[in-house]
Order: C-alpha cells, then sequence, then structure tokens
C-alpha cells in the first residue's frame, strides 16, 4: 500500500479542505458539480484563456511558483507549499493542515499504514494530478483515464509529470522541492534516498488510475 493507492475516501477528505488548499471558496470543491469553468479565479490556475472554448496545457500556472508559467519547464513544480499541503492531508489527515510541520494524526495515519517516511517522485506527481482535477469541470477519473467533461488525459498528464521529476530528481532545483515538501508534511528538511530510476512507473501509473476510478458524486 502507498499513497498512489488512494481511493475515493481521500479524494473526498482532500475536497473538503481544497479551498483552504487554493484559497478559493470551499463551495467549488465540495459540491462537485460547481461550474468550476465559469470561475475566473479557477481558469487562471489552469491557464485557460477562453471560457467557451477551454483549453488545457499539460503544465498550467497553477504547477509553478507564482503561477507565473515557464515553457522551459525549468520551475514546474514550483508551487510545493500547494503540493505538500495536499500530500499533508493525504497521509496525516485534515487537521494536520493546522498543525505545525510534524506528523499531524494518531497512530493509524496513511503515512504510519503505508510506512512513508519521505516523498517520492509518484507521490509528487500524484499530488500534481489531484490538482489539475480538483481544478477540472470533471466530477470523477473515468476508465479510460480521459476527464469526461474537460477531456483532460489523466493518465497522460501522469506520465508527463513523472518523466519530468524522474530525469531531475537529481537536480538541485527539485532536491531543493523535495526537501521543503519533506520538512512540511514529515518535519525533516532532507532531500529523498529514492531512487527515481527503480520506481516501477507503468505499475505506479496504473494503480494510481486504478485506484482514482471511482465515481466520487455516489457519495
Amino acid at each position: 500500500k502507498s499513497i498512489m493507492d488512494a481511493c475515493s475516501s481521500e479524494i473526498k477528505k482532500l475536497r473538503n479542505v481544497a479551498g483552504i488548499i487554493f484559497e478559493l471558496p470551499s463551495k467549488y470543491f465540495t459540491d462537485i458539480c460547481y461550474d468550476r469553468a465559469g470561475v475566473p479565479e479557477i481558469q487562471k490556475l489552469l491557464g485557460v484563456m477562453s471560457a467557451t472554448n477551454p483549453t488545457y496545457t499539460t503544465f498550467p500556472p497553477v504547477l509553478f511558483p507564482n503561477l507565473i508559467e515557464d515553457k522551459s519547464l525549468k520551475t514546474v513544480f514550483g508551487n510545493w507549499a500547494l503540493l505538500a499541503q495536499i500530500l499533508k492531508v493525504a497521509l496525516h489527515g485534515v487537521t494536520s493542515l493546522h498543525q505545525g510541520s510534524s506528523h499531524g494524526g494518531g497512530a493509524h495515519t496513511n503515512s504510519q499504514k503505508w510506512d512513508v517516511c519521505q516523498v517520492t517522485p509518484g507521490s509528487i506527481v500524484w499530488a500534481a494530478v489531484i490538482t489539475i482535477f480538483f481544478l477540472s469541470p470533471d466530477t470523477k477519473f473515468s476508465g479510460s483515464g480521459v476527464g469526461k467533461k474537460s477531456n483532460i488525459n489523466y493518465k497522460e498528464l501522469f506520465y508527463n509529470y513523472k518523466r519530468v521529476i524522474v530525469m531531475k530528481w537529481k537536480s538541485k532545483r527539485i532536491e531543493e522541492i523535495v526537501a521543503k515538501i519533506n520538512n512540511y508534511v514529515f518535519g525533516t528538511a532532507r532531500t529523498s534516498t529514492i531512487d527515481a530510476d527503480h520506481e516501477d512507473h507503468t505499475d505506479a501509473i496504473n494503480r494510481a488510475m486504478a485506484a482514482l476510478d471511482v465515481d466520487t458524486d455516489d457519495e
């Protein structure tokens, strides 16, 4: 078990605090049928220029520091605090958002169940894909991995994000991002000891998409 296996209950838990994470009204996310495509602040995060004919980029502004898209991708995943908050809630529970950089929650947190003590390429990518999903007009992940309303190919996003982060895993910039996320989520400001090249990419992607293949509006 790992964060890659997070299921509908994790999605629902994250939806409940998405407003805090994105600093937007919570109703945009708790109401899965809310017209997010009609919210200018959300469209700005996704880099959508036209509300009538929206096109979604692979690397939207929300993944970059100060929401400034960098075509060279040098600063992608630089909006580390948002990704860290998503991971912290998924691993330590909702109450951990209001606690310091430490192991929040009790003995039954996902971090302990899954024996997770540092972030991996897969977990960062998972957080990035979840970020896009929450901002999108989609209400669920489909079996095909393509958003029914947005036509966003989440499986393809996962592959693209994973490829970039694995390639750059040992770069100074990604190591700094990983150290910051580890510090926020686990209270340990360290670089990762994970060997990115030895993560089973295909298996991780398949497991993540299978775990998220749930109709979240049947709660």
